[in-house]
């Protein structure tokens, strides 16, 4: 499985992916900075202290990288049906699965390792442009910095395998553009604010969610061994 992951990582350069993950961060922190300098200017607080803060760093981080994840899929498994290079790798001595759940395992690695790293990265980042702009007066405590870092860890894990339920639509449609719309929709669903708050803080919800999307993905592949890869 390890050889298979790296032979994936090295053919679709996933290694680059690193790049998408640096400019998206620079994109959500460039966000989280103006809207709090832009609601300072109409008199209004956009982050009353550290919890708001952790709450719409995570949002954002979510939303993004949930859909990092549907382009993931798209390149690593729905692309190469539709270009029909994975009738190559199905020539291979390996059983087809075996060649998916790689595949699959690396989004769900990747899509992890991102959000942990992006979320300590803006957070951290957040800290300190505000002990500077003085956003606000909140004390940052320790018991904040650890219920933020299980927060982290617990949605990280629940999105990584949600992130996977748009495989199902994929694989049906055989389409990356149709997989990329689903997380969207998702995603939007999820995060998406209603009198203030939205379904993605509920937390029970992202882990049920990341459990169909490992059930889906694995009835999405687990007949692909008698598959016919030109439809």
């Amino acid at each position: 499985m390890l050889k298979l992951m790296k032979l994936e990582m090295k053919k679709f350069r996933v290694a680059g992916s690193v790049k998408g993950v640096l400019i998206a961060n620079l994109i959500i922190l460039a966000l989280l900075v103006l809207i709090p300098l832009g609601s300072k200017t109409d008199g209004d607080i956009a982050f009353k202290g550290y919890s708001d803060m952790f709450l719409v760093t995570g949002t954002f981080v979510r939303a993004t990288f949930s859909i990092f994840a549907a382009v993931l899929i798209s390149r690593l498994i729905i692309g190469e049906y539709t270009n029909k290079t994975i009738t190559l790798m199905f020539m291979y001595p390996i059983k087809r699965k075996n060649i998916i759940l790689a595949k699959l395992t690396i989004v769900v690695i990747f899509t992890f390792i991102s959000m942990v790293i992006s979320n300590i990265f803006l957070n951290c980042s957040m800290y300190f442009f505000n002990a500077f702009a003085k956003l606000f007066t909140d004390t940052l405590t320790v018991d904040m910095v650890v219920q933020n870092i299980i927060s982290i860890f617990v949605y990280s894990i629940g999105y990584s395998f949600l992130s996977l339920i748009p495989i199902y639509v994929g694989m049906k449609r055989k389409s990356t553009s149709a997989t990329i719309v689903t997380s969207i929709i998702l995603s939007s669903i999820l995060n998406g604010s209603f009198n203030g708050s939205s379904l993605s803080s509920i937390i029970i919800i992202p882990l049920i969610l990341g459990i169909i999307g490992a059930v889906i993905s694995y009835i999405s592949i687990k007949n692909v061994e008698d598959a016919d890869v030109v439809n």
